[in-house]
């Protein structure tokens, strides 16, 4: 076993045996191999005295001078061995005994040290030495409650000694007390300031204390003190300090940047001087160029962390798992979960398990990476264990008062985000809703239960959780992110610009930040929107044999925060028994968006076959709270009138009005009333109350159940259109949505309808209506939404049944 460094304490000691070994014997090769040994050539004395002791074993001065002088070659085993060999004599003098006892303890064979100790303190009682042996080996075999009272003794009958303090300083390091050795070694820095190993014990008590840049400031007052190595690792200490500060969440944004931006500006400087070094000082690079990682991470600068992580991997330079997290977290941030997941699984292994925070820190990473790969029960599957073994509460040694575990809240809270992420959003609801009432001055609390909530479309009580969060963290990067996201849903234009500028300016590369500057860019883009319809039938007296229609409309960029402009145009024509319909429009005018209301108004130009006809609309609708919305509009040549009566030149003006109640994102329902009035004569009133009401929800797939409840009264008998005098449509539906394919704002799925209800029309009698429909759809970044939807359906018209089927594509792009 390696032996142990000899205290800086007791270096002085070994100089005190020289002078007794000019009377090792008066023959002048004794004499000349002492004289050699004095001067750093150990051998010839050390084979001239081993020859020696082989035939005298009892000469005690040839004893003593070999375990010195091995003492001085480093070779504490041939010490140990000599000593044994001759019985373990109890009359060496003061200083061979002393190279023994410490030899013994470096050895680790802290028994024999400790009774060699306290034989020297009892024959030789005016030498301290034996005294810092005795307490620095008590304090190596565990013993430091011992060893640091009788250090304490120590001091209290010689308080001016450095060396007392120096070896009581040994043992409260020992101890895990390294404030109460800087203690010690500071006094004995004040006592004798000019000895070098007391200097460099003070030093090194400060690097130990966490005080590297103090550490760095007394070496270069005393050069020669320390070793460039040494140096190094004070100066890369100091700026692995100023590192850790960055990354405290404690501080303020402003100064956890500020630190972070000083400790790179040291690696910027540090890095390329010491590669200069070549290879004695390569390990020194390394070491700084791992504790660059986590300063680029405090300063979120997470494509710089990735690509100086993947640098060093490409050259072959050890990646040390303390930084694993961070480099994990980084590639996080820059959604590739693929790459963060290994890592944070490597960071998990490496870590130890007493240290909670940073394996539950970890964990989290890893949840969240496996969420985002789409594997959201994995994720949950794994968090699960970890939030059942963390306790509820905690002690502190030696205090009897619990406190509330805060690893067991933040996992607790992770995982409620996680019945989120599966789909369950009413158990991810009530969970948060539990942990508020508990904590309700929780920042994070908050922030997850308004996360929940705008996932529920219920931005109001998001918004009232994030006033709430605001008032405890005024200045929260997450908070002001939150509350923008929430101020789009809720069309607060200027509140969300204020505070999307703000983040952006102190935090641009938060991921929350950069979702919030994307959905900001998305939101000032123009926007153009396309329906379009293809449909066949065997003859339905509604839309003809042979039918289609497009309609296409593009929105400026918002004007002045509330305003856009669009303009469109559109088209569509069927098949009749008289003939071919044709109808072709064009329109521009405004919509206005703000907070709760929503409106919008047009003019049109219309061609059906009698020269071009003026249309105007005007509709509005008002967001009464989360749940309850109300709508109207009128419409001057209404678009909504049948082709076939076109046709025939019959125009028709409308009105309508609607109440919609929202209880969440599970459930819908709309009651829409709608009285038309045509050119010739005949007045339609229609109602219509259509749901949705979700029965399943997964990660990948969701059920819903739908309903449409229409009926309608026309007022005249008969018209060239279809126009029946009264009739009721019940249409119940399932439809199942499963998501193929989904990566961030990336997603791809198809949907399967399945209905079948009935239709009654006065003096037709009832009829079952059956319909199937498979449709697909695929968004895009933020900025494409496209999806089609083909439907085949039997049903009566007028009694005679119908088969139709219908092809409908949509488009939304923004640019």
């Amino acid at each position: 076993m390696a032996a142990r460094p000899l205290p800086a304490a007791l270096a002085f000691c070994a100089t005190l045996a020289l002078p007794c070994l000019a009377t090792a014997g008066p023959a002048q090769d004794y004499d000349a191999a002492i004289r050699q040994a004095r001067a750093g050539d150990y051998q010839p004395a050390l084979i001239l005295l081993r020859h020696r002791l082989q035939e005298t074993p009892a000469d005690r001065r040839a004893l003593g001078d070999f375990i010195l002088i091995s003492g001085w070659a480093g070779d504490g085993a041939s010490a140990i061995r000599a000593y044994e060999q001759a019985g373990s004599p109890d009359d060496l003098r003061a200083q061979a005994l002393n190279t023994v006892a410490r030899s013994y303890r470096d050895a680790r064979r802290w028994p024999q040290a400790i009774a060699l100790y306290e034989q020297g303190e009892r024959r030789f009682p005016g030498q301290p030495s034996f005294a810092y042996g005795h307490i620095m080996t008590l304090a190596d075999a565990g013993r430091t409650a011992e060893a640091i009272r009788r250090g304490q003794q120590g001091i209290s009958s010689q308080p001016a000694r450095a060396d007392d303090h120096l070896a009581l300083g040994y043992a409260y390091q020992r101890a895990g007390q390294p404030y109460a050795a800087l203690e010690q070694a500071s006094r004995a820095y004040d006592l004798a300031p000019r000895t070098p190993y007391v200097t460099r014990t003070y030093v090194q008590a400060l690097q130990q204390a966490q005080l590297p840049q103090e550490a760095l400031r007394v070496a270069r007052e005393h050069p020669g003190l320390v070793t460039p190595a040494q140096e190094r690792a004070l100066q890369a200490d100091a700026a692995a300090q100023l590192t850790r500060a960055a990354s405290t969440a404690s501080r303020g944004e402003s100064a956890r940047f500020a630190l972070a931006d000083q400790a790179l500006a040291r690696y910027d400087r540090l890095i390329p001087a010491w590669q200069a070094l070549g290879p004695a000082a390569k390990a020194d690079v390394q070491r700084i160029q791992a504790d660059s990682l986590q300063a680029l991470h405090a300063r979120r600068r997470m494509g710089e962390v990735v690509a100086r992580y993947e640098s060093m991997r490409a050259e072959g330079a050890p990646v040390p798992s303390y930084v694993l997290g961070d480099v994990a977290e980084a590639y996080l941030a820059l959604r590739r979960p693929d790459k963060a997941a290994p890592l944070f699984r490597q960071a998990l292994a490496s870590t130890d398990d007493g240290d909670v925070s940073a394996r539950l820190a970890d964990r989290t990473g890893l949840f969240y990476a496996l969420t985002e790969s789409g594997r959201a029960s994995a994720a949950n599957t794994e968090l699960d264990p970890v939030v059942d073994q963390l306790p509820i509460w905690t002690y502190d040694k030696g205090n009897p008062e619990r406190r509330p575990n805060p690893e067991k809240l933040d996992a607790s809270l992770t995982r409620a985000l996680g019945e989120l992420y599966e789909g369950r959003t009413i158990e991810a609801q009530a969970a948060l809703d539990s942990m508020v009432e508990e904590a309700p001055g929780n920042t994070s609390l908050r922030l997850a239960r308004a996360q929940v909530s705008r996932a529920r479309e219920l931005p109001r009580q998001a918004e009232r959780d994030l006033k709430v969060a605001e008032t405890q963290a005024p200045r929260s990067i997450e908070v002001e992110a939150a509350q923008a996201d929430t101020a789009l849903a809720l069309q607060e234009w200027r509140q969300a610009e204020l505070l999307h500028d703000d983040v952006v300016a102190r935090a641009a590369g938060e991921p929350a930040v950069r979702r919030l500057a994307r959905a900001w860019q998305v939101h000032n883009m123009a926007e153009w929107r396309v329906t379009a319809n293809r449909g066949g039938s065997t003859g339905s007296p509604l839309v003809g044999s042979r039918d289609w229609s497009i309609d296409t409309v593009l929105y400026s960029p918002p004007i002045d925060g509330n305003w856009r402009a669009f303009a469109g145009t559109g088209q569509s024509e069927g098949s009749f028994e008289e003939g071919n319909g044709h109808y072709g429009w064009a329109r521009a005018g405004v919509e206005w968006r703000s907070r709760d209301v929503t409106a919008q108004a047009e003019v049109s130009g219309n061609r059906f076959g009698f020269g071009t006809r003026t249309g105007a609309a005007l509709s509005a609708a008002v967001d009464l709270d989360d749940h309850w919305q109300i709508a109207a509009g009128a419409e001057l040549l209404s678009r909504d009138t049948p082709l076939r009566a076109l046709n025939q030149d019959i125009v028709s003006n409308s009105v309508n009005v609607s109440v919609r109640w929202r209880a969440d994102e599970r459930s819908e329902w709309t009651l829409a009333v709608r009285p038309s009035f045509f050119s010739d004569g005949n007045n339609r009133l229609e109602a219509v109350l259509s749901g949705r009401q979700r029965l399943h929800a997964t990660p990948t797939v969701q059920v819903d159940a739908l309903l449409d409840l229409s009926a309608s009264r026309n007022s005249a008998d008969t018209a060239p259109y279809f126009n029946p005098e009264a009739d009721l449509t019940v249409l119940p539906a399932l439809r199942v949505t499963q998501v193929l394919y989904q990566r961030y704002e990336t997603q791809w799925e198809q949907q399967f309808l399945v209905g079948a209800g009935a239709y009654a029309q006065q003096h037709h009698g009832t009829g079952a209506i059956v319909t199937v429909g498979y449709g697909q759809r695929y968004r895009y970044n933020d900025v494409l939404d496209i999806g089609f939807m083909a439907t085949g359906s039997s049903r009566p018209y007028d009694g005679q049944r119908e088969r139709e089927f219908n092809v409908m594509v949509d488009m939304t792009y923004r640019f």
